[in-house]
């Protein structure tokens, strides 16, 4: 950190240089195979894929590039900004992904209760994290199997 004189108005500011990650994951709504990828607007997803150095977009369904336009809540990322485009319907479980689902306040109650003790934790990654095969059975596993929808990955360009 450093500090830095306002040279308008005289003041002093302690300043940190910028974050750069190497990798960021972020959850789109959206995305194409051409690596664009539409995220809700007042998040910091986009902010994140600008800044890291590579990024990852989890998005809920692939669409043909034609439909890829964001709506009035929505940024679209370029393909320049992302790395890779994964399909993962109910990507953002536990937290929401609004529109399409909402927060799991059950499953997020109960990682917290899980996160009192070593034993129990253990438990919760077990069956949470490494326990299940991919992420289709991990929502199948929380009672959540309704979010794994079909992949929209074919079209007609």
């Amino acid at each position: 950190m450093k500090t830095l004189r306002d040279p308008y108005g005289g003041g002093e500011y302690v300043v940190v240089p910028p974050l750069r990650p190497d990798v960021a994951v972020i959850h789109g709504r959206r995305g194409d195979r051409e690596g664009g990828v539409v995220v809700l607007g007042g998040r910091t997803d986009r902010l994140l894929a600008l800044a890291a150095k590579r990024t990852i977009a989890q998005v809920e369904e692939l669409v043909a590039p034609k439909r890829l336009r964001p709506y009035q809540d929505e940024v679209y990322i370029a393909p320049i900004h992302i790395d890779a485009v994964v399909v993962a319907p109910g990507g953002a479980h536990p937290t929401a992904c609004p529109g399409k689902y909402d927060l799991d306040d059950g499953h997020l109650q109960e990682y917290l209760a899980s996160a009192q003790d070593p034993d129990s934790f253990d438990r919760y990654v077990k069956r949470c994290i490494t326990g299940p095969e991919n992420h289709e059975a991990y929502l199948k596993e929380v009672g959540r199997g309704d979010l794994w929808k079909a992949r929209s990955i074919g079209w007609r360009g």
